[in-house]
């Protein structure tokens, strides 16, 4: 009765030993609880969230009321030429981008970042703009 014991007293000890092994699978550099980063650009209408999600307000027509939302502190988003709503973000190290996205806001635009996913929400940390024809 005691070898039975013995083994499975030597299983539960390869497998305590072997834990930290197995559970630090390759998370493609990545720390835990942080989004994957990837650099790019993209082009759409900068929208104030607060309007555009609950009435869709955009447009050269909204232009003004996108700015003051803006400096407000109202979040704005990017609407891409495929529909998606990207949300904007400031880069901690360098908010002058984002500034500039506020004083677009109800234009075309190009911005250029590092987006992020989690949850099904886009972000897109804000490393430049400039402005772009509609299209």
């Amino acid at each position: 009765m005691r070898k039975p014991a013995l083994v499975a007293l030597s299983a539960l000890v390869i497998a305590l030993a072997a834990a930290p092994f197995v559970l630090a699978h390759d998370d493609h550099g990545h720390e835990h609880g942080k989004a994957a980063e990837t650099a790019a650009s993209w082009k759409g209408e900068i929208v104030d969230v607060a309007c555009y999600v609950p009435s869709g307000a955009k447009g050269a027509g909204h232009a003004d009321c996108a700015k003051k939302c803006a400096k407000a502190g109202q979040p704005l988003g990017l609407l891409t030429g495929d529909g998606d709503l990207v949300l904007l973000l400031a880069d901690h190290d360098d908010a002058k981008p984002y500034e500039a996205v506020k004083e677009l806001a109800g234009t075309n635009v190009e911005v250029t970042g590092k987006s992020a996913e989690r949850d099904g929400i886009t972000v897109v940390t804000v490393t430049g703009v400039k402005a772009a024809p509609a299209g």
